[in-house]
Parts: structure tokens; sequence; C-alpha cells
């Protein structure tokens, strides 16, 4: 994952009519969450050299979930996500 950037909001400063300098974190835009993909990529990778074929996992609001199958995706895994039903 990219280092932690921050960009310009221009036309938000524009819209505000402030004379503010207004910044926007990159990290706000990863829909995978902050800190997920960091870990599951250790994971897929780790279980790649293990030759595991397929990982399952569970997810609550389903960033991990989203993060694992990124992850397993990257090394040719299988990815199996389950959701309780409560969070759909």
């Amino acid at each position: 994952m990219a280092a932690h950037t921050l960009d310009a909001a221009v036309r938000f400063e524009k819209a505000l009519q402030t004379p503010a300098h207004i910044y926007i974190s990159t990290r706000a835009r990863v829909l995978l969450g902050v800190t997920s993909p960091t870990p599951a990529v250790a994971q897929a990778y780790f279980n790649k050299l293990a030759g595991t074929k397929r990982l399952a996992t569970e997810t609550g609001a389903g960033q991990w979930g989203s993060s694992l199958a990124l992850a397993c995706a990257l090394f040719g895994l299988e990815c199996a996500v389950y959701m309780v039903e409560g969070e759909l």
C-alpha cells in the first residue's frame, strides 16, 4: 500500500470561498480500509509459500473480507468470505 499522502482540495476551497488551504487524506479513499490490506497480503503470501490453495475468512463490515480477497487474487489463491446475515 502506498505511503500516506495528502491531496489539495482546491475546488472545495473555491466552493467554500475560503482563503484556507484544505487537504484530503488519500487514505480516506481506500475502499478496503486503512490497515486491512497490509496483514491480508502477508497472510496470503505466507500461505502461498506453505502450499495453501484456498483461504476462508469471516468479515463484519466487509473491509477484512475485501482485503483478503484482493490479497488472494494477487497470489493466485482461491478465497471464500463469509458474512453474518445481520451485517448484510
